[in-house]
């Protein structure tokens, strides 16, 4: 057996010429990627793995989505305690997160 894979690449050009226009062309872009997200500003999750977290950081295994965007980073940021009784942010891999 032989699977072959194609990659097509396509090229969109767009003329942007008032400052609503860029603004609708950036809001557009943000909805596309916050819909595209496993999670979302104000999730709670529990961290399933440890993996690179200090045992000092994020308390509990659990915390607040802040930022969440794969497409460009593994990391999701969240708001958590740490050791310290401090409310910190904190970058956590995505995959290690579920929804409480």
């Amino acid at each position: 057996m032989l699977t072959l894979t194609k990659t097509i690449t396509t090229v969109e050009t767009k003329t942007l010429e008032t400052p609503e226009q860029i603004a609708d062309h950036v809001h557009a872009e943000y909805l596309r990627r916050t819909q595209a997200t496993p999670f979302k500003p104000s999730d709670r999750v529990r961290i399933t793995r440890r993996d690179g977290i200090p045992p000092e950081f994020m308390v509990g295994d659990v915390g607040t989505v802040m930022l969440c965007h794969p497409e460009f980073s593994p990391l999701t940021t969240l708001m958590g305690v740490n050791a310290s009784g401090m409310t910190i942010q904190f970058p956590v891999q995505t995959a290690n997160l579920e929804l409480v």
